[in-house]
């Protein structure tokens, strides 16, 4: 082969690392911004509370209840 075609094969080569580069910063990038918030998850006692002033009554329970359909 000739220098020519050597030196183009390396500038070649080059390119394609720089933009394989460019291309891992922006998914780092990408990564870092969906990445979840350091909240941890909640843990049973901090769910105290949660339910405070709810009132269930006969038709709350009625409605949750399953039925098998009509026809059957």
């Amino acid at each position: 082969m000739s220098t020519d075609t050597l030196q183009f094969q390396l500038n070649m080569i080059e390119m394609q690392l720089k933009r394989l580069e460019r291309q891992v910063a922006l998914l780092r990038q990408e990564i870092a911004r969906s990445a979840p918030t350091a909240n941890p998850p909640r843990t049973f006692s901090q769910l105290r509370g949660v339910w405070a002033d709810v009132v269930f009554d006969e038709q709350d329970f009625e409605a949750s209840r399953l039925k098998l359909p009509e026809g059957l």
